[in-house]
């Protein structure tokens, strides 16, 4: 066995210090679609005094600087060697803020950036950009020292401005009313406010995503991811009220959440209940991306900002688990599969070319379990730039690629439900004719894709074609046939294979 010791890997670490939690997420390196490897916090509480005595809470910085220790150590196990250290509101605020600061530069050698609160609202802002939406709305980002709130417009930030107005401080005040002030004083000098009405508004923040997370029980939604979950405007006004009259107690039998979740829940949502009266938003967004990975976001070149974080991620996604390590193949099957669907709009081929590069990510399971666990897998993976339909959209087409069935004996299998309580009809059927073609093309190939170019699809009112070159005989066989009719027979034509 070698005694060599590993190389450094090309992980990113964010080490987050705020005032609720102390965090440490690794990434797997600096790219449009980086995935956590490692995501880790601990509770600290540093900004639960500060309302009251302007310094941070002495038994919290004992928790913070253990976990920092153990975020250091950890580090140079994982030789990680870009690691970028952030403090926010509770140590940029409090008066012993630089000793703390000192302390864990001379005890870990680590440097730590207090970042002021525009540059915080500057980067939450890039995290929500590059995760594919937020192009023009608001974005907010509730923590426990501020509230962090940017005006987008096509994608550029046009104003940004940060409240103390986080959980702590609203927390400090001694009854609702004086909250209810506080909150409208600090609102009421953000003048950009009053150019958003009828936006968009993107949320982040621990307290704000646990208002998203009982939503979603209360309302029994189909599955259960934070990243892109929507609420009408209207209705997350009422919710966020119903929400902030309600004590802790109450709140643990309604939304099945503990009492340490539920904690500062309140005051997030009476902030959003005012805020949300004066600008009327069109719809709630939540975010699952943020501060952390606006720092990650912010490291990439320019040319690699501009690549899309979906196509980004499931291409990284083919390489690691494809069987051929080809991306050229499944640029081939896309454009192989074009002639069908003639007439889409960009975002559907977009949601194709998506498909196509998750089209060999299940290849090494029991055939019996490769559709439902290709479904299960792709609704819920972490994906940049994809709502909840798309999320269901991709996962159709691949159970039905590896031989899953939209409907049996008119009816639809139970592991599906989810994706259909998301999709139209029609949108279920364009699903399945992706996972049909994908199949086909990976019969008449064996996966070795390139072959397709050897072949051409062609669609006529009442046909479906597929020609086949004088070098391509041994492409032809019973069960290309079979395949060939059963996406014929979803397309209402007549298989023809030339």
């Amino acid at each position: 066995m070698s005694d060599q010791q590993p190389a450094a890997k090309n992980y990113v670490a964010i080490i987050d210090i705020g005032s609720n939690a102390v965090r440490l997420v690794v990434y797997d390196g600096l790219n449009r679609a980086p995935f956590r490897i490692h995501n880790e916090r601990n509770i600290c509480n540093l900004g639960a005094d500060l309302g009251k005595t302007g310094y941070l809470n002495p038994d919290s910085v004992k928790k913070a600087l253990n976990s920092i220790r153990r975020f250091s150590g950890l580090l140079a196990a994982m030789k990680v060697n870009n690691i970028r250290a952030v403090a926010t509101a509770a140590v940029r605020d409090a008066k012993d803020g630089k000793s703390f600061i000192d302390t864990v530069q001379q005890e870990f050698g680590l440097t730590i950036t207090v970042i002021d609160g525009e540059e915080e609202a500057r980067l939450s802002a890039l995290g929500v950009l590059a995760n594919g939406f937020g192009n023009d709305g608001v974005i907010g980002d509730f923590g426990g020292g501020s509230l962090e709130l940017i005006a987008v417009e096509q994608g550029q930030v046009r104003h940004k401005v940060s409240l103390p107005l986080g959980s702590h401080r609203l927390l400090a005040e001694k009854s609702r009313a004086a909250q209810v002030d506080m909150i409208e004083k600090h609102l009421a000098g953000v003048g950009f406010l009053k150019d958003c009405a009828g936006l968009d508004f993107y949320a982040m923040g621990g307290a704000w995503r646990s208002m998203a997370t009982a939503h979603m029980f209360m309302t029994q939604y189909p599955f259960r991811l934070l990243d892109h979950y929507q609420v009408g405007g209207q209705k997350a006004i009422e919710f966020a009220e119903l929400l902030s009259q309600q004590t802790p107690a109450a709140l643990e039998k309604t939304v099945g959440m503990s009492k340490k979740r539920l904690r500062d829940i309140g005051a997030a949502a009476l902030a959003m209940e005012i805020l949300f009266k004066k600008i009327s938003p069109r719809r709630l967004i939540f975010s699952g991306t943020g501060l952390r990975e606006g720092l990650v976001y912010d490291q990439l070149s320019e040319g690699m900002k501009k690549q899309d974080g979906l196509i980004s991620g499931c291409a990284k996604i083919a390489r690691r688990i494809s069987r051929f390590d080809d991306l050229k193949g499944f640029v081939v099957l896309a454009r192989w599969m074009e002639p069908l669907f003639a007439g889409q709009d960009a975002a559907f081929i977009r949601l194709m070319e998506a498909s196509c590069l998750l089209s060999d990510t299940g290849w090494f399971e029991h055939e019996e379990y490769q559709a439902n666990h290709a479904f299960e897998r792709i609704l819920v993976m972490p994906f940049y730039g994809i709502d909840h339909p798309g999320r269901a959209f991709l996962a159709m087409t691949q159970y039905v690629r590896y031989k899953g069935y939209v409907r049996r004996d008119g009816h639809y299998d139970d592991i599906i439900k989810p994706a259909l309580k998301l999709l139209a009809d029609r949108t279920v059927d364009l699903a399945a004719t992706i996972g049909l073609a994908q199949r086909m093309g990976y019969l008449l190939t064996g996966g070795a894709l390139g072959l397709l170019k050897q072949t051409e699809l062609e669609l006529t009112n009442k046909q479906l074609i597929l020609k086949l070159n004088e070098s391509s005989d041994m492409l032809n066989a019973d069960v290309i046939r079979d395949a060939m009719q059963a996406l014929a027979d979803k397309m209402g034509r007549e298989a023809v294979i030339k």
